[in-house]
């Protein structure tokens, strides 16, 4: 029985790893995201004004 506690015990600490990774890619998923979204939207902009001074 105390082995079986032992055993139960590493398994949280390798739970507790598994999350670590994860969330870094998804920092870096959003930080990519924002960063195409920012981009589209400076875009975006720059033809607003481009077709607004067209007129």
């Amino acid at each position: 029985m105390p082995k079986k506690n032992r055993t139960s015990s590493t398994t949280p600490h390798q739970n507790h790893v598994t999350p670590d990774p994860v969330s870094w890619r998804r920092l870096v998923s959003i930080a990519l995201l924002t960063g195409a979204v920012r981009h589209i939207g400076a875009l975006l902009a720059d033809l607003a004004v481009t077709w607004w001074q067209h007129d």
